[in-house]
């Protein structure tokens, strides 16, 4: 059998892999309660100065700057947490009637059973997401783990440091990270040695959870684009944007 990998870079992180260890080492206790996600701002998305970067066309992105952002952080809690069901939220476009894609997506969910999470008691936890690409308040980059004794703070798409609480709200513990040269390295060379047969890594992204990370986005955004089957990027009026409306 061929192995199949997928490019979800950012649970290969250095800071990736430190939330997994605090979690496994019961940081912010052996239950996780809740999971929490805020981005205000583009996420860090590049070549954004184009008439109509790729981003924003349907036919090549698949909806609007969730498909490129969002789904890294999708696929990081189901890394570290499990998986998301009971999966509701919806999309819309708040503020950008210049191009047809959503630009404001929330979402809530629960974690459900894996046998990869980095924390033993999850099944349950809550989770509650939102994305909101053309505010224009502060940018925030927010990605919160709440559990029985504590919480930990990082930022997701940008490179901020990792920060453990305490029930309080008391800074515990505070790391700083800097940016990978080179921003795919970690994964590219844990599939190189995978492939070597050198090493085998728990981070490593294969099809099956790049599958579920679609399958979230597909229930948020599906009422925006009337469906997501293939070949919906082909139609015109979508019943979320703005010429629909």
């Amino acid at each position: 059998d061929l192995p199949l990998y997928t490019a979800y870079i950012s649970r290969a992180y250095e800071r990736t892999q430190y939330v997994r260890k605090l979690l496994e080492e019961g940081a912010i206790g052996d239950e996780l309660i809740k999971v929490s996600y805020k981005l205000i701002g583009s996420g860090g998305a590049r070549d954004m100065d184009r008439e109509l970067p790729w981003r924003f066309d349907t036919k090549q992105s698949g909806g609007g700057l969730i498909m490129d952002v969002g789904c890294h952080v999708l696929d990081r809690i189901d890394y570290l947490c499990g998986p998301l069901v009971n999966v509701k939220g919806g999309a819309m476009n708040k503020n950008s009637a210049n191009i047809q894609v959503e630009d404001f997506v929330q979402l809530t969910a629960n974690i459900g059973e894996g046998n990869w999470t980095a924390i033993s008691h999850n099944n349950g936890a809550t989770v509650e997401c939102t994305w909101d690409f053309a505010s224009d308040e502060v940018p925030l980059d927010e990605l919160n783990f709440f559990g029985s004794k504590g919480f930990i703070k990082m930022s997701a798409m940008s490179f901020g440091p990792v920060e453990l609480y305490d029930t309080h709200g008391n800074l515990v513990q505070k790391q700083n990270f800097e940016p990978p040269e080179h921003t795919a390295q970690n994964l590219i060379q844990a599939v190189t040695n995978d492939l070597l047969g050198t090493r085998k890594e728990d981070f490593l992204s294969k099809g099956s959870n790049a599958i579920r990370a679609s399958k979230t986005l597909d229930a948020v955004l599906d009422s925006y684009y009337g469906g997501r089957e293939l070949g919906y990027w082909s139609r015109t009026n979508w019943p979320g944007s703005p010429k629909a409306m």
